[in-house]
């Protein structure tokens, strides 16, 4: 949840991980309460894994070429 009328992560909020509930007390209360656990769904961001590719085209392209 966050505590904003708005958030730069509006994929959290699309994506249902996220709900902006702005500094209204009642409202912060009603949606904690409400929480549930996550489910999994796709990741937007990719698979954590961005720099080992980023490292592994790097040798491939600096290697000998023939």
């Amino acid at each position: 949840m966050t505590l904003r009328e708005e958030t730069e992560w509006v994929e959290t909020v699309e994506a249902g991980w996220n709900t902006l509930v702005g500094c209204d007390p009642k409202r912060i209360l009603q949606v904690a309460l409400g929480a549930k656990a996550g489910e999994e769904s796709a990741w937007p961001y990719g698979d954590g894994r961005a720099a080992e590719k980023i490292v592994s085209a790097v040798i491939y392209d600096a290697g000998p070429k023939n």
